[in-house]
Parts: structure tokens; sequence; C-alpha cells
């Protein structure tokens, strides 16, 4: 992978004050390795680059890193073994890296605790653009002690634990809440369902698809009787959208 492209106009970042931010790259190609290394510490960030996770063990504390990214290969089951057990240790983003045509699938790997996936070969925008996201994402979370999340009638106050629609306070179960955290973080993104069942905390198996749906169900159901609009879109084969896709949104405008 040749050269490191020019940032300016691809991505736009705040630098200050993020000298002190750490990634770690866990890559058995060098190459690959290399051009991560270069764009992470391209954003000021301080990276350790390692081929596989013998140092890290011995050496470092999992929790101190804001972005972790896990090259998987070898064995399937160990790997996502290994995968879960970085979950369990690591405090920041976890991305897995996965080879074109390889045994591992997103599920795998949301269900072992991953926040998301990035595919190989490396795409350097896309790369460039998720890791950015997940940057900016936990420096957020760090800055923000009170959470709050506004979608039009809709408010969400975390540390109160208080939805309200149109300023109506709506009592919500512990899923519900989870649930609505999630869609209102990110009103326009299409969450899969292994994402979905990683967020309340339920293992995928017999049911579980049900179960998602139940609680959805209720979910809208809430917001609807309260005075709400219309939320909660569920896109074939990908997963579900809190916000109305475009062809809904102008259909029904």
């Amino acid at each position: 992978m040749s050269g490191l492209p020019q940032l300016s106009g691809l991505l736009t970042r705040n630098l200050r004050g993020m000298t002190t931010d750490t990634a770690l790259i866990i890559e058995n190609n060098p190459m690959d390795r290399k051009f991560m290394q270069n764009a992470l510490e391209s954003w000021n960030l301080s990276v350790r680059a390692e081929s596989d996770l013998t140092r890290i063990k011995e050496h470092f504390t999992l929790g101190d890193f804001k972005i972790v990214l896990f090259h998987l290969v070898g064995d399937v089951m160990k790997t996502i073994d290994v995968l879960g057990w970085l979950r369990m240790h690591t405090k920041g983003a976890l991305i897995p890296l996965i080879d074109n045509g390889s045994p591992f699938t997103e599920d795998m790997c949301v269900r072992a605790g991953a926040d998301e996936i990035i595919g190989k070969p490396i795409v350097q925008k896309l790369f460039l653009q998720r890791v950015n996201y997940h940057i900016d994402k936990q420096n957020s979370f760090a800055k923000e002690e009170d959470e709050l999340y506004e979608v039009d009638e809709l408010k969400l106050e975390v540390p109160l634990c208080e939805f309200r629609v149109d300023k109506k306070v709506v009592p919500l179960t512990k899923t519900e809440f989870l649930l609505t955290q999630a869609f209102m973080a990110e009103p326009e993104r299409v969450i899969s369902r292994p994402e979905l069942l990683n967020i309340i905390k339920v293992k995928d198996g017999i049911g579980s698809s049900h179960l998602i749906d139940t609680h959805l169900s209720r979910l809208r159901i809430k917001i609807k009787e309260n005075g709400g609009g219309d939320y909660i879109f569920s896109i074939r084969g990908l997963g579900v959208r809190f916000l109305a896709p475009e062809h809904l949104a102008r259909k029904s405008s």
C-alpha cells in the first residue's frame, strides 16, 4: 500500500489536545501495519503497532488505548475468543480487520463485542473515515459527562434516565432505554440486528430476532401513544434505522 493520502479535504480534525490519545494496532501484515500507524500518527495519536498480542499482554494495559485495530487470522474459534478477551480488557473502540473471503463474519465479531468491522484489503478513505468516527466518539464520551440526545420532539437525558416525547416523560424499561440511546445517538445509521443484540447484552440464538422485534414494537408504540411521530424502520437484510429512510420520508412529506 503506497503513500498516505492528503488528509485535507478528506477529513477535518481538531488536533489540539490529542497528543495523549493512544491507539493499538495488531496486524501481521507489515505493509498494512505501517500504513495504519502512519495514518493514526498523522492525527497526533500515540500508536503502538505489533504483529501479535504477545508483547501487548506482557507490557501494556489495554484499558489505556482509545482504539484497538485487530487483524483476524488463524483458527476461527480461538481468534474470536481472543477478540472477546480484548473486549473485556478494552475501554475504547474495538475494530476487527477482516480479509476478503475469510471465514470471519460480522455476526461473530459483534457477538464478541466489536464496535464494527473494517474489510481488507484496506480502502484508505473508508479506513480514515471509520477510525475518525470512533476517535471522535471516544473524545465526545470523555468530554461530556451529561449525555443529552434530541431528535425532533424526542429528548433523552442519560444521567437522569429520562425520556420525553413532546415534553412528556415516558417511562422506559432498561432494554428500551438502551435501544433508544443507541438510536438517538445515530438516528440516520442502520444498526444491524447482531449489534442491537450486543447493545442489550443478549446472545444471538433461537428466539433472539423475535425478542428484538418485540422490544422495538413496544418502543414504537410508546412513542406513538404519547404524541410522537413515526420512528424505527426495519431495512430488509441490513438492520434497523431510527429515522425514516429517504424514500419513505419523501413519500410522507
